[in-house]
Parts: structure tokens; C-alpha cells; sequence
């Protein structure tokens, strides 16, 4: 038994299965310590044999790798992708740590910290979003909920932590934009930006995009990917796609329409890196994300007049409630939205005047006649 002094109160401190337990036994008497110590280490070999159903908890590390396993069986590719990279940047955190250890406060100093990391790569300029803290730290309240339906007795640490205000992304390209970008876009980008724009499909949808799905004779496009059930949908070629997957049936060496370029046997996994250079030659700003076509598309469909519960079945969207945060009037048509309240008021104003002035012509008449 090792106990000592802190202050006023006694500490003890020993190992357990590898685990160093020290703690304050909050007493001020050593004898009264040592009694605690000991109650201490008959209750985790209690629990060691079965005594009780809770279980100690792992080093924050050691769990990451038993969440990932059950992410990448439970979610989507894209969502476990999303998992693993977060728990990078989280074990940079809290490695080291066992997860009753980390509090509210550890999430909090999590927080300030990684908004103020500068990002690697090819945006390593840029300052680290509130968006992607916000999925860190998402990914790090899933990763404790897990843990409780795994039988570990852990307080969720992100449970009342606030998470940052994301500011809405409104973003449609105006034809002009349009152009200048096509003229700028390598390939792929090009095929699958025209697919994306013409047609309202996700990106993730058209880089999984196989011919099997794809029938030339109706001119048409299954989706079987998607992360509702809304998202299998039929969809209609147009010229301009019916073109595309033409030729590239031709030259075909695998099942996707965009194969990745080291697995042909995989589809393409993004195409990030081409579209912020095409962004960049093309000298468009503000800059825009791929995601913002699907956002193009659905605007300009409501312009030219397709009704929004049909819209949402070409989004795949399961409410029209999410199909209006996709629609985003151009400015010309605000414009010319304001003009036509202004004709509209006119032409009432005219028909009063006339209704006043014909009033007017019959009291005139009456009084002559009187």
C-alpha cells in the first residue's frame, strides 16, 4: 500500500491490470487513507471477477480502433471515411487518455485548439473550418455513445459542449461562371461536373455510377446509392449527358463510368484537387465547391418552371421542406421578380384611376341632368 500526502488530504496511488490508479482518498487521516485504498482495489477486483456489470474502460486509443471496426460495418464508405479522419486529428487529443478521464473541459480545450490549426495539403494556408470541428466532435459524442452500449459506465464528454454556428452555404454559378469553368476543367472533372449540373445527381451518386445502371435506349439513369431510401430514383438523360456516357461506354475497362485511376475495379473516390484548380484558372469568386452544381440544378429547374414536389423526386429528397433549401433564385430573377411587383402595382393604380375617373364622368352627367 502506497499512500501520501497532498495538502491537507491523503492520496494513494497503485497499479491495476496496467493501469496506474491515482486518486484522492479525501481524508485527512492516513490510517482512515489506507482503509480507502484498500476498499478501492477490492472494488475493481470485484468488478475484474464479475461482481458488478460495469467494466473499466480503455485507453482512448485502444477504443478508436474497436469503433472504426463497427463504423465501417454499421455506416456508408463515405461516413466511415469521415470517421477514420476525425479520430486522427481526435487521438492527437487524447491519446494517452482513459476514456473516464476525459472531461467537458478536455472537449472544450479540444475545440479552441483545432479551429486554430492550419490545414495540410494543398490548403495548408487556410485556417481549419468550425465545420470540420463540429464533425470531429460529432464523430467523438458517437464515438462515447458506442462506448455505453458496449457496457463501459462513461459520462459523454461532448454532451454539453456547444458546438460552433455554421454559417448557411447559399451558392449557385451564373451561366457566365458556367463557362469560364468548363473552359478550365480537365477530365474527368469535366464529365462529372456536366453529369452533376445536368442532371442534379450527389457527386458521391456519380462516382459510383455504373453502366449497368445506365440504359441508352430509354435514355435514362438508375441510382441504387444514396444515403435515403429516396435516393434509388430513375432520372432522365439529357443530350448533353447521353453524349458523355456514350463515349465513355466505348472506352470502357471497368463497370464504373468513373473508374479510379490506381483500381479500376473501384469507382473514383473525388475530384477535389481538379475542381479548386479549375476554380482557380477560371478566376471565379467567390469560390464555389462541387456540391454547389446540385445546388444549380435545382434552382434553375424551379426557373424553368418544374413543380417542387416533382423536384424532390428528381433530388431524392424525401420532403419538399429539404428541396427548398437547394433552391436559390439568381439575382437577374430577384430583379425581375421586383419588376413584376412593380408592373403589377402600376397596372392596379391604372385601373383604379380609370374606376375614379369613370365615377367621376357619370356624377358629372348626373349633375347636368339635375
Amino acid at each position: 500500500m502506497a499512500v501520501y500526502r497532498r495538502g491537507k488530504k491523503w492520496w494513494y496511488s497503485f497499479e491495476f491490470e496496467g493501469r496506474r490508479i491515482q486518486e484522492s482518498s479525501g481524508l485527512t487521516n492516513r490510517t482512515a487513507a489506507l482503509r480507502a485504498e484498500a476498499k478501492r482495489k477490492a472494488d475493481l477486483l470485484d468488478r475484474r471477477a464479475g461482481f458488478t456489470r460495469r467494466k473499466l474502460p480503455p485507453k482512448f486509443e485502444e477504443f478508436v480502433s474497436v469503433f472504426l471496426t463497427w463504423s465501417e460495418r454499421q455506416h456508408r464508405p463515405k461516413t466511415y471515411e469521415l470517421h477514420d479522419n476525425n479520430c486522427k486529428s481526435l487521438k492527437r487529443y487524447f491519446e494517452g487518455k482513459w476514456l473516464d478521464e476525459i472531461t467537458s473541459g478536455m472537449v472544450e480545450d479540444f475545440k479552441l485548439a483545432r479551429v486554430q490549426e492550419k490545414r495540410w495539403g494543398d490548403e495548408k494556408e487556410r485556417a481549419v473550418s468550425c465545420a470540420t470541428v463540429n464533425r470531429a466532435m460529432a464523430t467523438l459524442r458517437l464515438l462515447f455513445n458506442y462506448a455505453e452500449r458496449c457496457g463501459y459506465q462513461t459520462p459523454n464528454p461532448v454532451k454539453g459542449v456547444e458546438f460552433y454556428k455554421e454559417p448557411r452555404h447559399i451558392r449557385t454559378i451564373s451561366l457566365e461562371e458556367e463557362i469560364a469553368y468548363f473552359a478550365a476543367a480537365s477530365q474527368p472533372l469535366k464529365d462529372v461536373a456536366n453529369i452533376i449540373l445536368d442532371t442534379g445527381m450527389r457527386p458521391d451518386e456519380v462516382f459510383r455510377l455504373e453502366f449497368a445502371n445506365v440504359d441508352f435506349s430509354q435514355r435514362s439513369i438508375f441510382n441504387t446509392f444514396g444515403k435515403t431510401p429516396a435516393a434509388t430514383r430513375k432520372l432522365t438523360m439529357t443530350d448533353e449527358v447521353y453524349s458523355i456516357l456514350k463515349r465513355r461506354a466505348v472506352s470502357a475497362k471497368s463497370k464504373y463510368v468513373f473508374p479510379s485511376p490506381a483500381d479500376p475495379g473501384r469507382p473514383i473516390g473525388r475530384v477535389h484537387k481538379a475542381h479548386h484548380g479549375a476554380v482557380d484558372r477560371a478566376g471565379i469568386k467567390p469560390r464555389f465547391i462541387l456540391y454547389d452544381l446540385r445546388h444549380t440544378y435545382a434552382s434553375r429547374a424551379v426557373m424553368a418552371g418544374v413543380d417542387l414536389p416533382t423536384l424532390a423526386a428528381l433530388l431524392g429528397h424525401t420532403s419538399i421542406t429539404m428541396t427548398m433549401r437547394y433552391v436559390h433564385p439568381a439575382e437577374e430573377h430577384k430583379k425581375e421578380a421586383a419588376g413584376k411587383l412593380d408592373n403589377y402595382k402600376a397596372a392596379e393604380i391604372l385601373k383604379l384611376a380609370k374606376k375614379s375617373q369613370q365615377v367621376s364622368t357619370i356624377s358629372t352627367t348626373l349633375g347636368r341632368v339635375n
